[in-house]
């Protein structure tokens, strides 16, 4: 059977279900004689319902198509909401179908040049200008220029901007002491600063900070992230939501023609499934492997594992300004109730360097001896507990539904039970998850940071200086914001380091959250998948991907 055939054949089925005029079983039967994992079956058939367009699945015909499944829902793709809901957004989107002025070279933090050639900044550090690419089109041909990233930019920052929407969340990060963008030519960009910063490139290369098209905002209004349209070497093409979102390579890419014609992304949340799902050829790429998987993957011709250092730091936090965690000691029990090394054994297989301060491994201001500050103490643990003067402690513990959060959870949810605190799990998908977050609703939750900037300042300002330091933990110390600050601006080093040093230690003497470690990363692919490199930064970029 040709692919076009099987094109046709997979979407009569679905056509025929959605109609009624097959049943689910007859449907997946269908589907599985076109080769078409049950896993993958069951969410198209799901999926079809009277009031749904009909999904569709891809097979190759005269054209390159590469199926990648992520463990994250994906919710909506304006890049400025992105981050609100979680990394099932921003994969897809960032440097595929959108792009900044600035962005890192694949595989590296490395900053480049991206929309913007070039940039300079001025002798008082107080202003940067940008010189915008010429003869760049967005994907509904419309003209980049000075305007359209000035507009991009003053929609994030200023609140009464009409394309000012709820859930901008990351201005604050991308355009740290950014307080006004204009165009000041025809390609010709100049920001003003409140302070000079040494963060601007590397914040511009933040998805947060990537340029979508002013005639489509005006034209879709809040509905812009559903079908969103930008610049990259993809555009957007269609989406059923929780099945599959499908991108399509943009022929007036400004960087040349992408190799691969189509690129499909399929939520598959369960890593189990997301392992079968490759090792049948349902999908080609596995954004995220179990580490108990990664020997299988590695040594299956059919595959390929690939690995590479992963800037994350995850944690169990607590917000402060609502009991049972307004009180100091039991935060500080928990810091030394929880097993580090039982969470690196049995979730990431040892792939896991435990936790010391929220500055990970490899950048400026790690410091592995503040694991010591905390060692696993069930003893000691016990003995906070008794000099808090709470007794029969029970909160509720928010995580993520998703890949390894679950066993995580409950993990940590039996060593605070060892020392007398019980912890009620409650597993959410990423976006209500988040919503409850920035709510200020969480007594307590179980997350990661995975930097989006590649600087120290990306967690330790956005976690603990930043509003969302007051909203998601009622976290507010002045000397580590007057420290977080002065490190913006600080050019030196050594005195940065020594900075961030004094704020860490003390973050983790206001014992906000347990350090619990930072993984590494693992992603398998089909063999015949070429050029697809591990981002630092936990991104997919599509451009330069090819198969064999």
């Amino acid at each position: 059977m040709s692919d076009h055939d099987a094109n046709r054949r997979l979407e009569t089925l679905i056509d025929r279900l959605h109609r009624g005029g097959i049943s689910r079983r007859r449907f997946l039967l269908g589907a599985a004689q076109l080769g078409i994992a049950a896993p993958v079956a069951g969410a198209l058939a799901s999926a079809t319902r009277p009031t749904a367009a009909a999904p569709r699945a891809w097979f190759q015909d005269n054209g390159k198509t590469l199926v990648v499944a992520i463990a994250q829902q994906t919710v909506q793709l304006d890049p400025a909401i992105a981050g609100s809901n979680g990394y099932g957004d921003i994969l897809p989107l960032a440097n595929n179908m959108t792009e900044g002025l600035t962005r890192f070279t694949p595989g590296t933090i490395e900053i480049e040049p991206a929309l913007a050639e070039k940039w300079d900044v001025s002798a008082d550090g107080l202003s940067y200008v940008f010189q915008i690419r010429p003869n760049v089109t967005f994907h509904d041909g419309t003209k980049l220029d000075a305007k359209a990233a000035a507009l991009n930019i003053m929609r994030q920052l200023d609140e009464k901007n009409p394309y000012h929407f709820e859930g901008i969340t990351y201005a604050e990060i991308a355009f740290s002491d950014v307080v006004k963008a204009e165009a000041t030519g025809d390609l010709e960009l100049t920001l003003t600063l409140s302070k000079a910063s040494v963060l601007v490139p590397g914040n511009l290369a933040v998805f947060a900070a990537n340029i979508v098209s002013p005639a489509a905002l005006e034209k879709a209004g809040k509905d812009f992230g559903q079908a969103p349209v930008g610049t990259g070497p993809f555009k957007f093409d269609h989406w059923t939501k929780d099945v599959e979102l499908v991108m399509t390579a943009y022929d007036g890419y400004w960087g040349g023609r992408p190799k691969l014609d189509r690129v499909i992304w399929q939520t598959i949340s369960d890593d189990t499934v997301r392992l079968s799902s490759l090792q049948t050829g349902a999908i080609d790429v596995a954004n995220q492997i179990d580490f108990k998987d990664a020997a299988t993957v590695k040594n299956d011709p059919n595959l390929q594992l690939l690995t590479g250092p992963f800037l994350s730091v995850q944690f169990l936090a607590f917000n402060q300004a609502i009991a049972p965690f307004d009180n100091a000691k039991l935060r500080k029990a928990a810091q030394y109730a929880i097993n580090k090394k039982n969470i690196a054994d049995a979730v990431f297989y040892g792939q896991y360097t435990l936790g010391a301060g929220p500055i990970a491994p490899t950048l400026l201001g790690y410091d592995p001896s503040l694991a010591d500050m905390y060692p696993y103490d069930v003893e000691k643990a016990k003995s906070l507990v008794a000099e808090s003067g709470a007794s029969n402690v029970s909160f509720t513990l928010i995580n993520r539904s998703n890949s390894f959060w679950p066993t995580v959870g409950q993990l940590i949810q039996a060593d605070l039970a060892a020392i007398g605190l019980t912890a009620n799990l409650q597993a959410l998908e990423d976006a209500d998850f988040y919503a409850q977050l920035n709510a200020s609703k969480a007594q307590a939750f179980i997350n990661d940071w995975t930097w989006d900037n590649g600087d120290p300042d990306n967690v330790m300002f956005s976690l603990f200086t930043a509003p969302r330091a007051v909203s998601r933990m009622g976290y507010k110390n002045d000397r580590v914001n007057e420290l977080n600050t002065q490190a913006q601006t600080e050019h030196d080093a050594n005195k940065r380091e020594q900075m961030y040093a004094e704020a860490q230690k003390l973050i983790l003497e206001d014992a906000i959250m347990v350090v619990l470690g930072y993984p590494s990363r693992a992603i398998g692919a089909a063999a015949k998948v070429q050029n697809l490199k591990v981002s630092p930064l936990g991104l997919l970029s599509m451009d330069g991907v090819d198969l064999a």
